[in-house]
């Protein structure tokens, strides 16, 4: 492991338990370097946050196979996600809390533990360490590439975001970003985070940005033509009424000037 690398600082800056609560997530994958609000309202999960709040901070997050599932056990969430620190919380009315998460590491669940309260489990940090070599850079250039070609696609994803990935230098960190700013689904994500060792999540990246960016390109060019039929529509119609306003005030004399030449147009 290499000690100059932030991306393994960060997660071992502290010593992380390996028994922790677990926090089912709706319709969110959290990825290491992220930091992201949850609004936490179900009974077992309020608990789990206390318990968490009690020990350290840590707490195991992970995605819902189903965002409806309303108390999911152990079989309906990921058993890949994320080790994360609460750093701020906030108790709203009606007994909700809003909290924020630092997302730290990759793990798993080694073993569910029995807990009538909330979910709880042992978890596995996954983890390997990075060597740079050309082949590395080349893959880390064209992904980063291929994300900057999403972003000024995608009309949904600010420009900001590319200013700031631009700013991040560490690779897993960049991978991670990537993964957390492309606009998909929890099972798309919840690949990427399940992917141990950063070759193998940028060849993932790289099929998903291909992808994307070949549906954009052609919602672009279905927005070019429908733009230009319109303005082809609007022109004509146009032509008709100058020619009728025209025709309005030099009655019907067809042999008019004005008339010829707005009907060559």
């Amino acid at each position: 492991m290499q000690q100059d690398n932030p991306s393994q600082q960060h997660a071992h800056s502290e010593e992380i338990p390996p028994r922790l609560p677990v926090l089912p997530l709706r319709d969110v994958v959290v990825f290491p370097y992220m930091i992201f609000p949850v609004l936490v309202g179900r009974e077992s999960s309020l608990r789990a946050v206390n318990q968490a709040l009690d020990n350290k901070k840590f707490i195991f997050l992970a995605a819902q196979k189903s965002s409806v599932t309303e108390e999911p056990g152990i079989n309906d969430i990921y058993h890949d996600g994320t080790v994360a620190k609460i750093i701020q919380i906030l108790k709203l009315p009606n007994g909700l809390m809003k909290i924020l998460v630092d997302g730290l590491v990759q793990a798993s669940i080694k073993a569910t533990l029995p807990n009538e309260h909330f979910m709880e489990a042992e978890v596995t940090i996954k983890q390997s360490s990075i060597q740079m070599d050309s082949e590395l850079d080349a893959l880390l250039r064209h992904t980063s590439s291929l994300f900057a070609e999403y972003v000024h696609l995608n009309r949904n994803v600010p420009s900001e975001v590319l200013v700031a990935f631009e700013n991040t230098k560490d690779p897993q960190r960049k991978v991670f970003y990537i993964a957390s700013n492309v606009l998909q689904s929890v099972d798309v994500k919840q690949k990427v985070l399940e992917l141990i060792g950063i070759r193998e999540q940028l060849h993932e990246l790289i099929r998903i940005l291909n992808s994307e960016n070949d549906v954009l390109k052609i919602e672009k060019e279905i927005d070019s033509k429908v733009h230009d039929n319109i303005a082809k529509s609007q022109r004509k119609y146009f032509i008709q009424e100058q020619i009728k306003i025209l025709q309005d005030e030099l009655g019907d004399d067809e042999a008019s000037p004005e008339l010829a030449k707005l009907r060559e147009d």
